[in-house]
């Protein structure tokens, strides 16, 4: 399996145990980022516009963000695994539609500075916050377009996908199997995906180790309506 996979890996709600832009809207944004919220999970608009208006919404310095991310972790057992994809070989990167700057402070705080990350940009231009999408497309939905973001990644090597909601569906569709928590448990078994729940990334090393996947060859990943 080692010499024929790679892993896509969601952040939010996945690697930690909350969506981190969600507890930042909470604290910080105005109340009307829930508004907003409700138009994108009823599929009127999509994640990258509902990124957009609410962090147009926090009137913070990032720095004061930053301090705030501080405060979460990632889960206990995501850097023995981490440690056991690349005891093998096997590729790996964060695939996310949240913003790097946060993934990449938890992940240093952790000690996981190393690990790529394929996420969506949040700067402080002029005292206010600015997004930027480097992996979205025209006729995707999507903040980050999963599936553009991890074109690369495969190179005729099978892809796993590690996730949990909505913003994983797409990809989980492109995927040679899925562990899946949440949300994407169930879009997966309405799908008829290839999937295993899980909870803790423990639970995934020992699968990984004990078990065989039957992996197809990478599909052609390509931008679709999310």
């Amino acid at each position: 399996m080692r010499e024929h996979c790679c892993l896509a890996i969601d952040f939010d709600g996945t690697v930690t145990d909350v969506d981190i832009i969600d507890a930042i809207l909470q604290s910080f944004a105005r109340p009307e980022w829930q508004d907003v919220e409700s138009l994108w999970e009823q599929g009127i608009i999509g994640s990258r516009e509902c990124l957009e208006r609410q962090m147009a919404m926090v009137e913070q310095p990032l720095s004061k963000l930053l301090e705030y991310v501080d405060g979460f972790s990632i889960d206990d057992t995501f850097r023995d695994f981490t440690r056991f994809l690349e005891a093998r070989s096997i590729p790996y990167a964060i695939v996310s539609d949240g913003f790097q700057v946060f993934i990449e402070r938890l992940l240093a705080n952790a000690g996981l500075g190393r690990i790529p990350v394929y996420a969506n940009i949040l700067r402080e231009e002029q005292g206010a916050l600015k997004t930027i999408f480097p992996y979205s497309q025209p006729d995707c939905n999507s903040a980050n377009c999963k599936c553009t973001a991890v074109s690369g990644m495969g190179r005729k090597r099978a892809l796993i996908l590690v996730g949990d909601g909505r913003r994983d569906f797409c990809l989980a569709h492109k995927s040679s199997h899925v562990f899946a928590k949440k949300a994407l448990t169930g879009y997966c078994f309405d799908n008829n995906i290839p999937h295993t729940p899980f909870d803790s990334f423990s639970e995934i090393t020992a699968f990984l180790k004990t078990k065989r996947i039957r992996l197809s060859p990478l599909q052609s990943v390509e931008a679709g309506k999310e």
